[in-house]
């Protein structure tokens, strides 16, 4: 490909600088599409450019867009999700960059759809993305160990306990490093193999399970009980309402998948939860008079 600089939008996320940082190691030039200029120069110095700028600020959108071969489309979980995104991707159309990698919803919030507005957002945008005249593909990332997860293991750490509202649903967690990985991969892949590719790590583990690894990983007992979820007014907040719906649907066993896009593309397999609690849990494990 050429050395056209690869956009990343939401580069100061959890995913998006670890993307970022992939792209610098292998020497592809980088630019980053943020509001926050000073934290992408705290995070990445000068390894890449930094175009400052607001996704409702169409000047700078076209200035950072311009002369680009690729880019990463990541932003924050709100109302606006389909605004914002349709308007870089539209950026992007007009000036003539090549591909469009989304980091789209999980596969269980999008399909069927009805049942997730997050969901409901991001596929609106994917099916912008089909009409443009470029290459697309939306990464559908299950559920997160470096959010969901990691929340529940600081929690059992503290307090030796895990709470949830189906002990035994079963999730398919996905590192957030494999996310990254596959979103290089796809950057910078000769040809796309779908329009849109479901990720998820290799194993499906309830609540249950994930209470007794961190246990074991503590070497003291960890309580699993049972809690109904927070309900969230309907007039609440975009965000609040749409992590609200993914409990829901979790504890209702939809996000019990697993695929093989991970190993497939990247001739590995993807990191395992049980590998994850142990990077976590670590530094309490390691402090015998550790208080919780």
């Amino acid at each position: 490909m050429s050395e056209q600089p690869i956009l990343v939008t939401g580069a100061t996320g959890k995913l998006g600088r670890l993307v970022v940082e992939r792209l610098v190691a292998l020497g592809r030039p980088v630019r980053v599409f943020t509001r926050r200029p000073e934290a992408a120069h705290t995070l990445f110095g000068q390894t890449v450019q930094v175009a400052a700028g607001d996704f409702g600020d169409r000047t700078s959108l076209e200035s950072a867009v311009c002369g680009v071969g690729r880019l990463l489309l990541l932003s924050p979980i709100s109302a606006r999700l389909v605004t914002v995104q349709i308007a870089v991707a539209d950026a992007a159309a007009a000036a003539n960059v090549a591909r469009i990698v989304k980091i789209s919803g999980s596969d269980w919030t999008i399909e069927p759809p009805g049942n997730s507005i997050s969901g409901a957002a991001h596929a609106a945008v994917e099916r912008h993305l089909e009409s443009l005249p470029m290459e697309t593909v939306s990464l559908r990332p299950n559920a997160w160990m470096q959010v969901s997860l990691a929340n529940t293991i600081r929690h059992a750490i503290t307090s030796s306990q895990l709470f949830a509202a189906n002990l035994d649903a079963g999730i398919g967690y996905i590192d957030a490093r494999d996310i990254a990985d596959v979103a290089v991969h796809q950057l910078l892949a000769d040809r796309l193999r779908d329009r849109t590719l479901n990720l998820t790590g290799p194993d499906v583990v309830s609540f249950r399970q994930i209470a007794s690894l961190i246990a074991a990983a503590l070497k003291r007992p960890v309580a699993a009980l049972e809690k109904p979820p927070q309900s969230v007014p309907e007039d609440g907040d975009f965000e609040h309402r749409a992590v609200a719906q993914f409990a829901r649907l979790i504890a209702a066993g939809h996000a019990a998948t697993t695929t093989d896009v991970v190993p497939t593309l990247l001739g590995r397999s993807p990191r395992t939860v049980t590998t994850f609690i142990l990077e976590q849990v670590a530094p309490a494990a390691a402090v015998p008079e550790y208080q919780i």
